[in-house]
């Protein structure tokens, strides 16, 4: 190794390893004056609030935790250097300079005496790091674009601060080195790829604050990552206006919320506001939630083709424009307002002076002045402006107004004969020619319209406000939840998903524009796999038929089918034999009823673990449901009872698809009878 490299990384661990300790001494100062506060506080609170320096109290201690805040942030990222202060080094010699500079990259500045050591991967200048190759270059500083040329590329394995290799390439992203890091073991969760980051996956990352994106990503193609690290890259460049709980991420289930906890934290960023579409649902409506695992768990064991139409309609744009011609139509007609009389003086003689609304007014300002907004919208506007006539005529002050504003709301909802959300969904439902069964839970393709009906009549009572939204899993979400999306963040979003992991429903491409339209939102398709391996990626792709697939040229063993009289036993014994070095196995069942069978007879077998909350991924063997796995992955799947019986209509071939792309390394199938035929594919490869 060259000598001056040893030298580089000593002296830039020095600079982070001085800043560790400075810190350490200005967190504990922060940390007591900050205890101390408090304490003050609460002390002092009565001769405070008396004397009037509360609030100037209350500034100051904020203003402390805030600092606190950003000293502990910035200690927990010097930590992550110290481990790999950075993975790759650009050579550069710009076009009005003859200066050679070497620009370091890792996941964070590193500066001493106002040299940098060490560019952020976020920072203008990294940017040719995964942009170009050797020669040419360009990046830009605000409107200001520097060219020049690059004459060295230099990728770096730092571990625990010691140097292990570098290589140089004249590559974007060594092949080499991205296909070392594709052949890691799975971990419990998921990492960041700032070292591995692609050129097409880059431009997605730092396209502008205000550029919405809906990103159709083939199974494996990084498209979450993407979406987090172009969080991370937000957070970076507009650190002045965006902190970490501006940004709000919607995924499936807390199961892959708890997969994807760790990528911002090794960026040295805080986490992201994490929700569910369910939480929200169930905040709002105060009921639960059917879950999605739930409703393919009951679909993969008992299909029938009513279900599966219903679930393709409520998925439809149709079905959208149908809820909301009812609620904008037939139930706005509702409305029938009756003259309103507000006596406000009487004279000893009985004489009486009277604030009149008369219902043809209130009609007026209902279908007419506040035409074209929602109903909970039209009814706050009629209210404040019934009570601002009494402030005006001086018989209600401004604080009596506001409470005056709050009755009449409740008068003018009386005036719609069906109030009662529930009701209001059966009346919908009976018009579409649809059925509906009572339940305590709420269906969960029933969650969107339950929570739109509540928005457009009541609005919403909570605050669910971001200034960047990034929605993952997109296909899972009906039309009518997407527009409450829309309706709810008026901010920039960055939304993924694949059409080709829809279990209950099929989505096709003109699906894809329209919402892509309907979101403002510019769609870009990402057709190369990073996760499986070549004959994976091949075999599943085939199975679907996929033909337009691009894969990393990183090779395996082919999917293997085994069949035999105790899957149970075979299960363990391809444990045993062919996965002994994986660090992460999953038997991926086609539903939970088939899963706690499998489980049963496993356990008696073998360690191995049902998952159904997020702690429970941390285990080596796991038992599940496609459903569940969806978005994770694992070094081995295997497949059970992969028979013609089992796996057979287009949802099974929906939920094979789904459970074969989760395996990065390894894929088995067992069966104890003729195999499915949507595994036929497998003759017929080398």
């Amino acid at each position: 190794m060259e000598n001056n490299e040893i030298a580089y990384l000593k002296k830039t661990l020095s600079i982070v390893d001085e800043k560790i300790y400075e810190n350490k001494e200005r967190i504990q100062n922060i940390d007591q004056a900050l205890n101390q506060g408090k304490k003050d506080l609460s002390e002092n609170y009565s001769d405070l609030s008396r004397g009037g320096d509360l609030s100037e109290a209350y500034s100051n201690l904020a203003d402390t935790e805030v600092l606190a805040s950003d000293l502990h942030k910035e200690q927990k990222k010097l930590l992550l250097q110290q481990k790999q202060p950075y993975f790759a080094r650009i050579d550069f010699t710009a076009d009005k300079t003859s200066k050679l500079q070497k620009i370091y990259i890792g996941i964070g500045n590193v500066i001493d005496k106002d040299k940098l050591y060490v560019a952020d991967w976020r920072a203008p200048v990294s940017s040719m790091y995964y942009d170009y190759n050797l020669g040419r270059a360009s990046f830009a500083i605000g409107n200001d674009e520097i060219s020049g040329e690059i004459t060295k590329k230099r990728q770096y394995k730092i571990e625990d601060g010691q140097l292990i290799s570098y290589f140089d390439t004249d590559l974007t992203i060594n092949d080499e080195i991205l296909q070392e890091i594709l052949s890691h073991n799975a971990s419990v969760k998921m990492r960041q790829i700032v070292s591995s980051i692609q050129k097409e996956q880059n431009e997605l990352v730092r396209k502008n604050l205000y550029e919405n994106m809906l990103i159709q990503g083939v199974a494996g193609s990084g498209k979450t990552s993407i979406a987090l690290h172009r969080a991370a890259y937000l957070l970076y460049k507009h650190r002045k206006t965006i902190k970490s709980n501006d940004i709000l991420i919607i995924s499936p289930n807390n199961v892959f919320s708890s997969y994807i906890s760790e990528v911002l934290p090794q960026l040295g960023e805080d986490n992201l506001v994490e929700t569910t579409f369910a939480q929200i649902v169930r905040a709002e409506l105060h009921r639960p939630v059917q879950s999605r695992e739930a409703m393919i768990d009951e679909l993969a064991s008992k299909p029938k083709q009513e279900k599966l139409n219903e679930i393709s309609y409520k998925s439809s744009y149709e079905y959208l424009d149908s809820l909301l011609r009812f609620l904008k139509g037939a139930f706005l007609d509702t409305f029938s307002p009756q003259d309103l009389s507000y006596v406000v003086f009487e004279d000893d003689e009985g004489h009486k002076e009277t604030i009149d609304f008369p219902a043809e007014q209130t009609k007026e300002l209902f279908f007419k002045t506040f035409k074209g907004l929602d109903l909970y919208e039209r009814i706050n506007k009629i209210a404040w402006q019934y009570a601002r006539v009494f402030s005006d005529q001086r018989h209600y002050n401004k604080e009596q107004n506001a409470g005056l504003k709050d009755r009449f709301k409740k008068i003018l909802y009386r005036f719609l004969p069906i109030r009662d959300i529930e009701k209001i969904f059966e009346i919908f439902m009976a018009r579409e020619g649809l059925s509906y069964k009572k339940s305590n839970a709420i269906g969960f393709m029933d969650k969107g319209t339950f929570l739109a009906i509540k928005y457009f009549i009541y609005g919403f009572d909570h605050d669910f406000s971001a200034k960047y939204l990034i929605i993952d899993e997109m296909q899972d979400f009906t039309p009518v939840e997407i527009y409450l999306f829309k309706k709810l963040w008026n901010c920039p979003c960055i939304v993924v998903g694949d059409v080709n992991q829809c279990i209950e429903k099929n989505v096709s491409d003109e699906y894809l524009q329209i919402t892509a339209d309907f979101l403002g939102c510019k769609l870009t398709e990402l057709k190369k796999t990073y996760r499986s391996t070549r004959e994976i990626a091949k075999f599943a792709n085939e199975m679907i038929g996929l033909s337009d697939i691009d894969f990393v040229n990183r090779t395996g063993e082919k999917p293997q089918i085994y069949f035999t009289d105790d899957q149970a036993a075979k299960i363990v014994d391809i444990i045993d034999n062919y996965c002994r070095k994986y660090e992460h196995i999953a038997i991926i069942c086609k539903c939970m009823r088939e899963a706690k069978e499998i489980y049963s007879k496993l356990s008696k077998k073998i360690a191995c673990k049902m998952i159904d909350q997020p702690e429970d991924y941390n285990n080596r063997i796991l038992v599940t449901t496609c459903a569940t796995a969806k978005g994770i992955e694992f070094d081995a799947v295997i497949i059970p009872n992969a028979d013609k019986e089992n796996y057979y209509n287009a949802i099974d071939k929906n939920i094979l698809y789904v459970s074969s792309t989760r395996a990065l390394h390894s894929l088995f199938f067992t069966t104890s009878k003729p195999k499915s035929r949507f595994l036929n594919v497998l003759d017929n490869q080398e």
